[in-house]
């Protein structure tokens, strides 16, 4: 599936939240459920909708990494707001 992070989602979403960043934005907005969870860890990016794991297509992987840190980083006010992107999720 193509998940499209819009200019809204960074608009609205919280930087480190992971239950309300841009990214789970897109996500509740795709799937129309508020039962997200986006976050970075060692073993990689850690999705979840509905409580089951999701996984970002390996050609998009580093394109939504660099998106995550870029839009976390506003947290912290460094950097600059990341533009729109969109990615293949898979379950």
């Amino acid at each position: 599936m193509k998940i499209e992070i819009t200019e809204q989602d960074i608009k609205n979403g919280n930087p480190c939240d992971s239950e309300a960043c841009a990214v789970s934005q897109a996500l509740s907005r795709y799937f129309k459920t508020n039962a997200v969870y986006t976050s970075i860890r060692e073993g990689g990016i850690d999705i979840r909708v509905n409580e089951q794991p999701c996984y970002v297509d390996k050609d998009d992987y580093e394109k939504v990494v660099n998106f995550i840190y870029a839009f976390d980083n506003l947290d912290f006010g460094v950097g600059k707001l990341p533009k729109p992107i969109s990615f293949k999720l898979n379950q």
